[in-house]
């Protein structure tokens, strides 16, 4: 009987440390993706200052491109802490980093007019899968959201009952 009971329990172990190593795994993604988005704003501010001197289309184009970037960075930022957070990955942010990489790309890239038309087809694709994808990453959030503000389960538990009445 002792070796039955054994079984669950490492199975318990085994699930938690993979849970830990994998979110440790993410945690270090947000650290990388933070210090790049660092180095990103640096290296854009620096552009912004070099377009402000010689206003050339070149120079705006690389200061966009550095805001869009650096938008993607804080997008893949945000998806990370929402998996810490939920324990499961969100499609909205991954979807709006899409939608801002397709709109970098049309902006800021020489495309022929085929390019042209697929790249704003993805968009539009993105954009809708956003808005019916993303419909349950609002909620995931908003349970978030109430339990970050609700920290006592039991009261929490208490509010949704006289919401509810």
């Amino acid at each position: 009987m002792a070796d039955m009971d054994m079984f669950p329990r490492t199975q318990r172990y085994l699930v938690k440390g993979c849970s830990l190593v994998t979110i440790a795994i993410y945690v270090l993604i947000a650290v990388l993706l933070i210090i790049t988005a660092l180095i990103g704003t640096i290296e854009t501010l620096k552009m912004i200052s070099l377009a402000l001197a010689d206003p050339t289309q070149y120079a705006l184009t690389n200061v966009l491109q550095g805001i869009l970037l650096i938008i993607v960075i804080a997008t893949l930022i945000d998806m990370v802490q929402s998996y810490v957070r939920a324990g499961r990955v969100l499609v909205r942010p991954i979807l709006i980093a899409g939608v801002t990489t397709m709109v970098r790309r049309l902006l800021v890239t020489d495309l022929t007019f085929i390019d042209i038309i697929g790249t704003t087809i993805v968009i539009l694709g993105l954009t809708v899968a956003m808005i019916y994808l993303g419909r349950e990453d609002r909620n995931v959030a908003s349970f978030l959201t109430d339990n970050v503000d609700n920290k006592d389960p039991e009261k929490h538990d208490d509010t949704n009952l006289s919401e509810s009445q």
